[in-house]
């Protein structure tokens, strides 16, 4: 496989012919052996490259000490302008993890300032309103060993084991994640037996879905998506045609309070061949057993090729607490119905959780979002503190799992809400690296480009994150209505939000929005009845905080403008 020539990278081009490094068409100084531990990490780009494996190919033949490969390191985020560590991510004892997105290439050098997000590499909530909070605030490099708790047979292993230093697979930005991957779906578990609690074999099988999610080789089906496949008389024909995967994960749960039974079948669609089946009988505590099963085996039945870190990705530390555990699966039912009633039992659950299991991340991150939802929807009288909140809980969560792509989206939503658009961009990117199959990470990053100014961007994710889940969240779809509509392109702006407000949700803020672009597209009375509508939601609406987060000044004045049109 032809080797590229130079990367692309946050205005960076690294040309490895002529071992420079260069930004917006300057060279940037850099002594030879740092310019080589650059090009192994960009090569190695979204996974842990360890110090010894840097010795190994940047010193080969050569005995050096720990400070060599320090200073290089210095001396590179020095280049990059890295101060704060989130371009060439510390894992204490570990090793480095290189975050950005980087586009390879065999031709010249990017022109300056062209854009390197729309063939990015893949790597939650957008904020219709509300203040703008500034802060200096440091990720801290996270760190701990994460337990590789799912182990496949020695002959599966030993014939599909990567090399350590392949990176893993990536994908354009503007490309379909499901495309030349292995493409499946998880349905959702069928619940059999003594209890009816919807909510837990939901659970289950997104886990396992999110699990399969992290492997770079399987394009997983959204479970948002897939949910509406569950009822009975579908064909694999049907489900095949209209999911559009391969292969097919299908389950049943019954569930007592002594024990638990699951039922799963891995069914190859086009073949209409059973590749492989079992059956599952464990105590309540021995879920986490079965669902690393479960993932392992169905990666071996589709001869996925998965290196070690990957293993310990998909591994997921589990909750030690089967309780614990039930509790954070109901915490997130409670989190798709959009009131502050569900949101407060929602953070009792999430509590429980912790109480039981200081060490469950999902709790962690079911937490967080609370937070940073309470800011963008109004809900709290003290923003600043909810972020902060936010913010610790996202990186309580990574800490426990650093490989979670969820607690990322938390704290790179977070960022954006804080206006630290470029930290924001940075992790949100590491999100989609984490799990190309997420249509949150997606989302995310189109949030964080959006409030950037970077809009042209901002579509492509936010679209991308719609074909993922056609039933993107209501806050999503006003980010990606306000980037049609900074972008010019009103038409399409109306058919987002106006579908928005066919799902009857009562948020003054998609209101605002779609007044402003009724008003740009010349439709009077229907931009006073929106506006009116809004002053009916929330008679204190505050049209000089609206839309405070957009850093580019044309795009604020340009909504006042169009705000100040349609009547407020």
């Amino acid at each position: 496989m032809k080797v590229p020539s130079s990367y692309h990278f946050d205005g960076f081009v690294l040309d490895a012919c002529s071992a420079c490094l260069r930004r917006d068409g300057a060279p940037v100084r850099l002594r030879p052996k740092s310019f080589d531990v650059l090009l192994y990490l960009v090569r190695n780009r979204g996974r842990l490259v360890s110090k010894d494996e840097l010795f190994d190919n940047v010193w080969a033949n050569l005995v050096v000490t720990d400070n060599s490969l320090v200073q290089c390191i210095k001396e590179v985020r020095q280049a990059l302008g890295d101060n704060r560590q989130t371009m060439i991510e510390t894992v204490a004892k570990r090793g480095y993890v290189f975050t950005p997105i980087v586009v390879e290439s065999d031709d010249t050098p990017l022109p300056t300032g062209a854009s390197t997000v729309d063939s990015a590499l893949l790597p939650d909530q957008p904020a219709p309103a509300g203040a703008s909070f500034n802060g200096s605030r440091r990720i801290a490099a996270t760190a701990g060993i994460v337990a590789a708790l799912l182990m496949a047979s020695s002959a599966w292993w030993a014939l599909n084991q990567r090399t350590a230093s392949q990176p893993p697979a990536e994908v354009s930005i503007t490309d379909r994640p499901a495309e030349n991957r292995l493409s499946i779906a998880v349905l959702p578990f069928g619940i059999l037996g003594e209890t009816t609690d919807d909510y837990f074999s939901v659970g289950i099988s997104e886990d396992v879905a999110s699990a399969l999610g992290r492997f770079p080789d399987l394009a997983v089906a959204s479970p948002k998506v897939v949910s509406r496949f569950r009822s009975a008389g579908l064909t694999a024909e049907d489900i095949q045609r209209q999911l559009k995967v391969r292969y097919l994960v299908e389950g049943s749960v019954r569930r007592s309070a002594e024990k638990i039974r699951i039922a799963v079948r891995l069914t190859d669609l086009p073949r209409g061949m059973l590749l492989w089946s079992e059956s599952y009988d464990a105590s309540p505590a021995g879920i986490f057993a079965i669902q690393g099963d479960i993932i392992v085996r169905i990666a071996g039945a589709l001869s996925v090729k998965l290196s070690k870190l990957e293993q310990i990705r998909a591994a997921n530390t589990p909750a030690s607490s089967m309780e614990a555990y039930d509790f954070v699966l109901r915490g997130r039912e409670l989190l798709t119905r959009l009131n502050r009633i569900t949101y407060s039992q929602a953070r009792t659950m999430f509590e429980r959780a912790i109480a039981l299991d200081a060490q469950n991340a999902a709790a962690y991150v079911g937490l967080g979002r609370i937070d940073l939802s309470a800011v963008a929807l109004g809900w709290t009288a003290d923003a600043e503190a909810a972020l902060k909140r936010a913010e610790d809980l996202a990186r309580k969560a990574i800490s426990l799992d650093e490989f979670n792509p969820a607690a990322h989206v938390l704290l790179g939503r977070t960022y954006a809400r804080m206006e630290e658009y470029e930290r924001a961009v940075n992790i949100l990117r590491r999100a989609v690296a984490l799990n190309p199959s997420e249509p949150d990470s997606y989302a995310g990053l189109g949030d964080a480009l959006l409030w950037s100014g970077n809009v042209e961007e901002a579509i492509k994710a936010l679209e991308i994150a719609t074909s993922i889940d056609p039933r993107l969240s209501a806050e999503d779809l006003f980010s990606l209505g306000a980037a049609y509509f900074m972008a010019g392109k009103t038409t399409d702006a109306i058919r987002v939000l106006e579908r928005i407000t066919n799902r009857r949700e009562e948020n003054p803020f998609i209101y605002a929005m779609l007044a402003a672009t009724y008003a740009e597209s010349e439709r009077d009375a229907d931009a006073r009845s929106a506006a009116a509508e809004v002053r009916k939601l929330n008679p204190l609406f505050d049209v000089a905080r609206f839309g405070s987060l957009f850093k580019n000044a044309e795009h604020r004045d340009r909504l006042s403008n169009a705000l100040k049109k349609a009547g407020f």
